[in-house]
């Protein structure tokens, strides 16, 4: 387990890493859609105003995300090598099976904090680029509406590849999710509510 082969095989075959990376960048893109209509509504036209807060839900997915998915993982690891030591009648904390147990751990806890703080990053550049006067702040919420709503898209095709589902019927599946926070923050805000 000492090259890059070794860590990709380890996601390729498995799923819960791929379950963390789907579920979280989902996460970490309706956070901020949830960060940019309120921002939106709110009347809010400085950059900076979305920057901040967006910065900060994404360090904060980030920290919770690597933090609980490894304590959880390690913990069910370590569960499972105790009842296989328990069956095997020795120890195991130094095989190739223990090795690639941390790392699967490690790995766990990695792509379920970093996949949303990438994803948030990644869709709040148009506001970076607002801050600079490359482009207007309108433009940046237009801009990064898109980005969710393409982000959005791609996972419910790479769910539906792994499904062996309808890849475009999938990827509208996911982008309803996003279509649903902007109605309801429409609603909120014609009744009154924000």
């Amino acid at each position: 387990m000492n090259n890059l082969k070794d860590i990709f095989n380890v996601i390729k075959e498995h799923e819960i890493i791929r379950r963390y990376m789907i579920i979280n960048s989902f996460d970490g893109a309706l956070t901020i859609l949830g960060i940019l209509m309120a921002s939106f509504i709110a009347g809010i036209r400085s950059p900076a105003l979305v920057i901040l807060p967006s910065v900060g839900a994404a360090v904060a997915l980030c920290v919770s995300g690597v933090w609980s998915a490894y304590a959880a993982e390690a913990a069910e690891v370590k569960k499972k090598m105790k009842e296989l030591e328990k069956h095997m009648l020795r120890p195991l904390h130094a095989t190739k099976k223990s090795r690639e147990n941390i790392l699967i751990t490690l790995l766990a806890g990695l792509v379920n904090g970093f996949s949303p703080f990438i994803i948030a990053f990644v869709i709040i550049i148009p506001f970076f680029l607002a801050n600079a006067g490359t482009i207007s702040v309108m433009h940046a919420y237009y801009s990064s509406i898109v980005l969710i709503a393409v982000v959005l898209f791609l996972l419910g095709i790479f769910l539906g590849k792994i499904a062996k589902e309808n890849l475009y019927k999938n990827g509208f599946k996911m982008l309803l999710a996003g279509v649903a926070i902007a109605v309801v923050f429409y609603l909120l805000a014609l009744f009154g509510l924000i």
